[in-house]
């Protein structure tokens, strides 16, 4: 098998298309004929172009409405075939994509479509082309794979081969197990596509939401594995409808879509790639801050119970810990991983935590992930990094590394102290859409890690959507939260302005003793995010609890929930002069992260950055 993707699934022109995804490292591409019909030179300049990449013209698709009619409407659909085959020829490929019928004339049988495509493949032979059938998901007679088989093997041509497509399969919820059934040279082209589980008609349901596998929900392993038994040898091509990816960069869209392609290939032979991990925590995050503001910065480390530690060897940097968190304060104007132009405090690194770095190092190299080595900027802690969406470093590392970073890199100041907060309990990024899918893909094909079902949080100025990606066996400690929002002005795209792009808005940190923590931050006075005092009758009404309770968290701005597991207490640190949020959860048993809470403090976060925004102090 090899890569191939088709043009339907970037932005941009023609040209800018084929120029992404042969830089992308693509092998093959289908050319989807509206791309053609507005491409200003001739189709025989159009193929040229894509030879002149080093790309294979896998197909021009799509061939609409032939099977089932008869007289006139027949006659003019063999005709039009004719005409796509002369336009074949001055493209210079020889496989036509053929759609199952929508044509309102159409009779059904599946005796009637062989006998259409037994002649169309006549035709096409005489050509020396070919033409695949595929079974479209909201097809008029024909939706189901097992049905475009039957026709093809009916037909009994050797022009005439059959088209897998995963979403038409799997939106349809088709078993799997008649793949056994197909000879794998009777299939001419595997198209795939991933999408979230949604209910909605077929058609609006492929045309807006499919995304590469490894983005959405779609049990892309299984069918690897059985397209891997039927010996298959071709173009294993991604022909994704979305509405991200039509207004992104098509080169992002592309170099994932190769990643995708990997991970593919990994499903179907897992034994060329290290196995996927389970991420043990977050290791370490690491802060960049002007020197001149990290005074404030270190104020609220200090009352959250962290101490100075550890300062580096050799750049402006410190160590702040506690138990199991550490805090990397990094004051250095120029440093491996600042996204370009971004002046802002934030998040510039985060470390996640595995058993063995080395195994997700090599599966991330092989999937075809940016990685940054340290010797590749002079770095001595020995460390590898993805290049996350966002332009910020994701460290990969293992107990045995991070104790090593810790000794040889930082000249200890004083013991890591204990205290009430314990770990970083999640990290919540806010993203564009397009990075959105970007980091989905990065982190489930590296990691052994699964995405929660995508909810809604309601902005006072719109809907951010959002997902949860944590360790598919055991939930925690691990927890991403990515965000995005297509309102320009809801408190996440708010931020994505003031930072310059995707990255951390949130970084929790679990507590032991809710109480103790907030009696130290009151008596350091640092502010914490107003909760609007409506919303603690509303916990009253809901959860029943002692009126001294739901009292002591209003007057200090806690919000709380109950999941089957336990109970859940959050406050989050209003940002003085830096752009995220710290937050501070208590668990007890709570499975979640608050999200019935989320429309409050999205509300919150609102006030809060008309308030910082008006003062200046956002930086």
């Amino acid at each position: 098998m090899y890569s191939s993707i088709a043009t339907v699934g970037l932005s941009g022109t023609l040209e800018e298309k084929i120029t992404a995804i042969a830089q992308a490292g693509f092998a093959g591409v289908e050319l989807f004929e509206n791309d053609l019909t507005v491409f200003p030179g001739s189709a025989r300049e159009a193929g040229e172009l894509i030879r002149a990449h080093g790309l294979t013209l896998v197909t021009l698709q799509p061939f609409r409405d032939l099977e089932g009619l008869t007289g006139t409407a027949r006659q003019q659909a063999f005709d039009r075939a004719e005409q796509k085959f002369d336009l074949m020829a001055e493209l210079g490929t020889d496989l036509l994509m053929c759609c199952s019928t929508l044509h309102p004339d159409a009779l059904p049988g599946l005796d009637r479509a062989a006998a259409d495509y037994a002649e169309l493949g006549e035709r096409a032979a005489r050509r020396g082309m070919r033409v695949a059938f595929e079974a479209l998901a909201w097809g008029k007679h024909i939706h189901d794979y097992r049905d475009s088989w039957e026709v093809v093997r009916r037909a009994n041509h050797p022009a005439v081969g059959l088209v897998l497509d995963t979403f038409h399969i799997f939106s349809r919820q088709t078993e799997l197990t008649s793949m056994a059934n197909i000879p794998g040279e009777r299939i001419f082209l595997v198209q795939t596509a991933d999408a979230p589980r949604l209910s909605m008609d077929h058609l609006s349901w492929s045309r807006h939401y499919r995304c590469f596998p490894g983005q959405g929900e779609l049990n892309l392993d299984e069918f690897m594995q059985r397209l891997v038994a039927t010996t298959y040898q071709g173009p294993l091509s991604h022909e994704i409808f979305n509405d991200v990816f039509r207004m992104g960069h098509s080169a992002q869209t592309a170099r994932d879509g190769l990643r995708s392609y990997h991970l593919l290939r990994s499903m179907a032979q897992p034994e060329t790639v290290p196995a996927a991990q389970p991420i043990d925590g977050v290791a370490f995050v690491e802060i960049n801050i002007r020197p001149e503001r990290a005074d404030v910065l270190r104020q609220d480390l200090r009352a959250l119970g962290l101490s100075c530690v550890g300062r580096h060897r050799t750049l402006s940097a410190e160590r702040w810990a506690v138990n199991q968190l550490n805090i990397v304060v990094n004051m250095e104007a120029d440093f491996a991983g600042r996204p370009a132009g971004r002046q802002h405090t934030h998040v510039g690194a985060f470390g996640v935590l595995v058993e063995h770095a080395e195994g997700a190092v090599k599966r991330a190299a092989a999937l075809g992930f940016d990685l940054l080595k340290p010797e590749a900027v002079g770095a001595t802690h020995g460390m590898t990094a993805l290049r996350n969406a966002d332009g910020s470093l994701g460290y990969i590392v293992d107990a045995a590394q991070l104790a090593q970073v810790w000794a040889q890199e930082f000249v200890a100041l004083d013991a890591v102290p204990e205290g009430h907060l314990v770990e970083v309990d999640h990290l919540s990024l806010s993203m564009n859409y397009h990075d959105y899918l970007s980091l989905m893909l990065q982190y489930r094909a590296v990691f052994d890690v699964v995405p929660s079902a995508s909810f809604d949080v309601t902005d006072p100025r719109g809907l951010i959507q959002s997902q949860v990606l944590q360790n598919r066996q055991h939930p925690g400690p691990f927890r991403l939260a990515l965000n995005a929002s297509m309102s320009p002005d809801t408190s996440s795209n708010r931020f994505l302005h003031t930072v310059g792009g995707s990255s951390v808005q949130h970084i929790a940190l679990r507590t032991t003793d809710m109480a103790t923590t907030v009696a130290a931050l009151d008596a350091a006075e640092v502010p914490c995010l107003s909760i609007p005092q409506n919303y603690y009758r509303d916990v009253q009404a809901r959860f029943g609890l002692n009126p001294a309770v739901t009292e002591w968290m209003r007057s200090h701005d806690v919000l709380y929930d109950a999941d089957e597991g336990g109970e859940f207490h959050q406050r989050y640190i209003r940002p003085e002069q830096q752009s995220f949020f710290f937050e501070v959860v208590q668990r007890d048993g709570y499975l979640g992260l608050g999200a019935p809470n989320a429309f409050v403090r999205a509300a919150a976060q609102q006030q809060a950055l008309e308030l910082s925004t008006a003062g200046g102090n956002a930086t």
